[in-house]
This record gives structure tokens, sequence and C-alpha cells, in this order.
């Protein structure tokens, strides 16, 4: 009994450390690009030993990749009861943009952490793999929302469209200057809006043509 409640403690005491480290990098990554990020920033942002991380992480990428599939799989379940709670008529295009453009908001740092390491990390197989995995999920959940509303066209292509489009939003207009906070959010939403539009057209379109 005293030994399954040891292991249990050992098992807690791990996962906390190992959740201070990944708040630790999670900060230290969404601040800087990836190739410019240490290991010794991150075991000293989280007030621990540089020694310590490779504990429980053998490389920077491998501490990177962890993050990434925590947060995006975030975003995954919040986007997949989005989908599973609303009624057939409530599922909307400008509800899946919403919910993007809100949740990246609020979650910077995980942002940033995605653009920057895509821009200049320097992935070996392994993290590809596991990254294009929710990366795919994500698209999955995008597929379903243009099948669900009836287009006919390659709803792959739509949910790769719409994710690059909402990804050049972020990209371009969260830091846009000269703007408060939520008049970049307001400008931000209007282009969404506009995104969705074209999408509508599309599926117009497809019904003229069927027609």
């Amino acid at each position: 009994m005293k030994k399954d409640t040891l292991s249990r403690l050992k098992a807690k005491e791990r996962e906390i450390r190992q959740d201070l480290i990944i708040e630790a990098a999670r900060t230290v990554f969404g601040e800087k690009t990836y190739d410019k990020a240490s290991m010794v920033e991150i075991a000293r942002k989280a007030g621990i030993s540089k020694s310590s991380i490779y504990t429980y992480f053998t490389n920077q990428e491998e501490l990177y990749v962890e993050i990434t599939l925590r947060d995006t799989r975030n975003f995954i379940n919040a986007l997949d009861r989005h989908i599973k709670n609303a009624t057939p008529g409530e599922i909307t295009i400008r509800g899946v943009i919403d919910l993007f453009l809100d949740y990246y908001l609020v979650h910077e740092a995980q942002w940033r952490m995605t653009t920057h390491f895509a821009l200049h990390g320097n992935r070996g197989k392994s993290a590809v793999e596991k990254l294009d995995n929710v990366a795919r999920q994500v698209m999955d959940l995008f597929q379903k929302v243009f099948k669900q509303l009836g287009f006919k066209a390659d709803t792959r292509l739509l949910a790769h469209t719409l994710f690059s489009s909402l990804s050049g939003i972020l990209i371009a207009f969260r830091n846009y200057p000269g703007r408060s906070d939520a008049q970049r959010q307001q400008h931000m939403k209007r282009i969404g809006n506009m995104v969705e539009t074209l999408f509508m057209a599309l599926a117009e379109q497809e019904n003229r043509e069927e027609a």
C-alpha cells in the first residue's frame, strides 16, 4: 500500500514538474522564433536547471511538439464540441471562423509558437508525423462542417482553403499598427465575414450549376 502511494506521489510530482517546464517553454517559444529559443532560457523561466529538463524531454524539438500537441488538441476539442452541440441549422462557416479567431486571439502564445516553428523549425520525421496527425484532425473537422452545409466541391480542399485564410488573417492583422486590440479583433472578424461570403457564393454557384 505504501509503495502504491509513493508511486502515485512520484507520478504526480513528475506531472507537476513536466507541466512547469511546458508552461515556461510555451512562453519562451511564444516570444522568440523556434531557432532562437534555447533550453537555457526555458530552464531559467521554469526556475530549474537545464539538466532537469532533459529528465523529461530529450531535446527542444520534443518539448515543442508536446506543447503543440496539447494545445492543438484543446482547440480540436473546442471545435468538436461546437459542432456536436449545434443543431444542423446552427452550423455555419461564420461560427467556425469566429471560434478559430477567438481561440487564437486568447491563446496568442500558442499561435506564435505554431507560426514561428512552421517558418523556422528544423523538424525531424517523428515530429512531422505527430504534428501532421493533429493538423489532419483540424482539417477533418473543417471538412465535416462543409459536408454538413452541403458543399459539393472538394471539401478537403475547402478545409485547407479555410485554414489558410484564417491563418493569413491572424498573421497579417494580429499586431496591425495604430489600432487597439479591440479594433484589430473587429477588423479580423470583418475579414472573416468576407471569407464566409466567398464560400457561400461558391455554394450558390454549385447549386445553380446542378439545377
